[in-house]
């Protein structure tokens, strides 16, 4: 019995992730598509695209600022 349940398990795994990926694949498609029926343009959209990656490079580059100087900071009291 626990060999039935764990196969079908193991299906509803296999089902999940492939979901997850197809999802994953067609986000972009999905969200063009969006944006298009309200009016924004592919140009518009990339621009969007291209801001929101900016904001997080920068973001993550000051993360990573805070981190280095918190370790250096901590070195520099310990020795």
């Amino acid at each position: 019995m626990p060999q039935k349940e764990d196969a079908s398990g193991q299906q509803q795994a296999t089902g999940r992730l492939a979901l997850v990926l197809a999802l994953t694949r067609c986000a972009p498609l999905l969200l063009s598509h969006a944006m298009m029926s309200r009016g924004v343009t592919l140009e518009q959209l990339e621009e969007r695209i291209l801001l929101i990656a900016e904001v997080t490079a920068r973001s993550r580059q000051q993360r990573r600022e805070r981190e280095r100087r918190k370790r250096e900071a901590s070195l520099g009291s310990s020795g």
